[in-house]
């Protein structure tokens, strides 16, 4: 499998998982940011548990993920890039557990 399926393959796994994906576990133990742009669903109801900043910061991370096969861009940035992402993650837990995979292909390839 070439490079550009597997950042395809990442892109499709992170806008399932930061856009669509329901559930009721609710990993969050700490308290979000206030405003309507940080706010997301807890405790036990069914539903999206990102908030509407990490629904569309994602497509930063996923942009980097794509335009790394048609640019060259040293893989110091990929890191900071990836680094930046979970530092963000650290407002919603949820989007710890969901970048996870990622942040581990990432590092081991």
């Amino acid at each position: 499998m070439n490079k550009l399926t597997k950042s395809i393959l990442e892109s499709f796994y992170l806008i399932f998982m930061f856009l669509f994906f329901k559930t009721t576990i609710d990993f969050n133990i700490l308290s979000s940011p206030n405003g309507w742009w940080f706010e997301h669903l807890t405790g036990n109801s069914y539903g999206e548990r990102i908030c509407p900043f990490g629904k569309v910061a994602i497509f930063v991370l996923i942009f980097v993920l794509i335009i790394r096969n048609f640019i060259n861009i040293p893989v110091y940035y990929i890191q900071i890039s990836l680094f930046i992402s979970f530092i963000f993650s650290l407002m919603n837990l949820n989007a710890v557990v969901y970048l996870i995979p990622i942040w581990l292909y990432e590092y081991y390839n």
